[in-house]
């Protein structure tokens, strides 16, 4: 069994980026994926949040872009 899977990211800031990942005990990857902004952005932007749309078959997941959030912010209301 293979123990990950390939990320192609949809829309947003990490739009196309193509990643690796371990998957659960499922065989599916963790949802929602964090995706920390890119160091050399020059800016604390936070991170970018994706949620898991589909799979493409062998091994292929397409996550879609939800929304951006800053590491610091909190969850409570």
């Amino acid at each position: 069994m293979n123990m990950h899977a390939r990320i192609e990211l949809f829309g947003g800031p990490e739009d196309g980026r193509e990643i690796t990942l371990p998957v659960s005990a499922e065989g599916e990857p963790l949802s929602p994926l964090p995706v920390p902004a890119p160091r050399n952005s020059g800016e604390d932007e936070g991170v970018a949040w994706y949620e898991r749309d589909h799979h493409r078959g062998r091994g292929m997941w397409i996550y879609r872009y939800a929304n951006s959030r800053s590491p610091r912010q909190s969850e409570l209301p």
